[in-house]
């Protein structure tokens, strides 16, 4: 087997799909639980006692959540490497220069709270020099997953159980985007004008930031930086947080390439300590629950919430509907438009673009 590394995106899946129409499909390939789907008719799947007696695979070792995704009608699609969710990011030193105890938030109020305590005008010019918190700017699908998690929390859901119509613009999903709307326009602790949280938070500018565990590596490289990372808060009725997956996925073919390819995928399964060093949550429970994990102290804290990771409802226009949800929710960012105003334009539009299902 060779190793061919591609961009992800609508371009990888497009390649993909060529390549199984044309008969020579990759041995094994990743993908996501919203992009496996869309090939389950070309997909290798087993029975929990296949992969066990077949290739000493126990489906018992993995995340129940996680294996759930990839489950349909007692026959396994895929081989789940790691998943990753958002986490709370946070500045330690700021924490305590504010008074606080130098751990993360827990709850909603907790949280408001510590934003507020955060925010600071150090030269006294009217401008906040460190801000508590940032709603939006810099990378825009980290400002969609963190509404995803308040969205769940609050007990509501993004699309109806058949993916047929729009189910965010309800008082959850309004509720959940006017919390963040409120942190810049009322509360005042995070900046009107969009700007890049990551950098903000490296060099010390934001104090507490949301985002996934690939963050990890990078903000070790900064030597000044005293930071550590949790759970995200609950800042709605429950604990959930928004997540996707790396899925180790087998194409149909044949017996000999089938052979060989689960072995390389029960072998990257097996070592998936190494793939959390690199800033990743594996879905092992045998690895998980390793003194080697333990050690990884920042993707310990991620993998706390590997019970409460939620995924997206797998539609294949989920592309289309996040374009349309980040450019009505940068309205409500700015002020030119209310919460419940852009998530009901949002709504019309996302409803005309499952209508063409």
């Amino acid at each position: 087997m060779e190793l061919f590394i591609l961009p992800g995106g609508a371009d990888y899946i497009t390649k993909l799909a060529l390549a199984i129409r044309t008969g020579a499909p990759p041995g094994v390939v990743v993908l996501s639980p919203n992009d496996y789907f869309r090939f389950l008719d070309n997909l290798t799947s087993w029975t929990p006692e296949e992969l066990e007696t077949q290739y000493g695979l126990d489906v018992a070792d993995f995340s129940e959540n996680i294996l759930q995704s990839v489950t349909r009608d007692g026959r396994i699609y895929a081989i789940p490497l790691g998943t990753y969710c958002l986490g709370l990011y946070y500045n330690i030193d700021h924490l305590i220069a504010a008074g606080l105890e130098p751990r993360a938030p827990e709850t909603r109020e907790e949280f408001l709270d510590y934003v507020r305590k955060l925010t600071v005008d150090k030269d006294g010019d009217g401008t906040p020099d460190q801000w508590g918190w940032y709603s939006f700017g810099g990378w825009a699908f980290r400002v969609l997953w963190q509404w995803y998690t308040l969205l769940f929390q609050n007990g509501g859901a993004l699309l109806s159980e058949d993916g047929r119509s729009a189910a965010f613009f309800s008082p959850e999903g309004v509720e959940a985007l006017r919390f963040y709307v409120d942190l810049i326009h009322k509360e005042n602790v995070a900046p009107k004008d969009p700007a890049d949280p990551e950098e903000a938070f490296r060099i010390g500018l934001l104090s507490l930031h949301v985002n996934g565990p690939w963050m990890i590596n990078l903000f070790k490289e900064q030597p000044d930086l005293n930071w550590a990372v949790a759970p995200v808060p609950v800042l709605g009725k429950e604990r959930v947080v928004w997540g996707d997956a790396h899925l180790l996925c087998i194409p149909q073919q044949s017996e000999e390439m089938t052979e060989a390819a689960v072995t390389l995928a029960k072998w990257l399964s097996d070592n998936s300590i190494e793939w959390a060093k690199a800033g990743q949550v594996p879905v092992r429970k045998s690895v998980v629950d390793s003194e080697e994990f333990a050690a990884l102290t920042e993707q310990f804290e991620f993998a706390k919430q590997l019970p409460y990771v939620r995924f997206l409802p797998q539609t294949e226009r989920l592309a289309e509907i996040e374009s349309v949800l980040l450019e009505y929710m940068d309205a409500a960012y700015l002020g030119d438009m209310d919460p419940e105003e852009a998530l009901d334009y949002a709504a019309e539009e996302v409803e005309d673009i499952l209508r063409r299902r």
